[in-house]
């Protein structure tokens, strides 16, 4: 299931391809729709065809219709996140009387992307379930909570393994995730592993085992752990 569904609106058929592009290799496990038209948009915007998260549309440079697509969505009560692409500023006031979230000049760079997209994933992530986000490279990774069995660290690597047995890696220490683990049923039990207490098949005498992996419970985390672990399970009793 995507974390998040974007759609994108530009007449000028190779700037929504490139957007295209860039969403794509920014997010992985994005889904990302294509209105060849602002018709097309607002008709499924309407009829609800599509729950977006958000619209790219794009601003005609002579005299803003889309401005008006996005006035007509407003007046149906759909205050759905848009953020604007344009060739220059010539709108910029405008596009904000219409409450659009952000407004991007062309060529956009995916710095620019990543940075106004991060508000958004952070919503999705409440309204959706927890997630973690990370950037290597030229991409960033959307993993939700219930996909990561457990993290591993080292010689500044960090390892997500994944419960379908796959494994994603990127320059960091595990410390970097303290804050989107934080309020989570992940615990650090070792210098070098945090793992998913939901996972958790059994508690050893000094490691938890995960599947078919034993991971070690360090001295320094030991009493910590195991009492966090008793924790967890008694209140899935209670739940149940």
């Amino acid at each position: 299931m995507a974390v998040i569904t974007i759609a994108v609106c530009d007449e000028i058929r190779k700037d929504a391809q490139k957007l295209y592009r860039q969403l794509s290799t920014l997010l992985l496990d994005a889904e990302i729709l294509i209105y060849r038209s602002r018709q097309s948009l607002l008709d499924g915007l309407t009829e609800g065809h599509k729950i977006c998260n958000v619209v790219f549309m794009g601003l005609d440079g002579e005299n803003g219709k889309s401005l008006e697509t996005v006035r007509a969505i407003r007046l149906r009560g759909n205050y759905i996140p848009v953020i604007m692409v344009a060739e220059n500023e010539k709108f910029y006031k405008e596009a904000f009387e219409v409450f659009a979230f952000n407004y991007l000049t062309k060529p956009v760079e995916s710095g620019e992307l990543e940075h106004v997209l991060l508000p958004i994933l952070t919503t999705c992530e409440r309204e959706g379930g927890k997630a973690l986000h990370f950037h290597y490279r030229t991409q960033v990774y959307t993993l939700q909570h219930n996909s990561l069995a457990y993290i591993s660290s080292s010689l500044h690597n960090v390892t997500f393994h994944l419960t379908d047995g796959k494994k994603l890696s990127c320059r960091a220490r595990l410390g970097d995730f303290a804050g989107q683990l934080s309020d989570s049923n992940f615990m650090r039990c070792h210098q070098s592993f945090c793992i998913n207490l939901e996972k958790v098949n059994t508690l050893k005498k000094n490691s938890f085992v995960i599947g078919q992996t034993e991971i070690p419970i360090s001295r320094a985390y030991l009493k910590t752990a195991r009492k966090k672990y008793k924790d967890y399970l008694a209140e899935q009793k209670v739940c149940s």
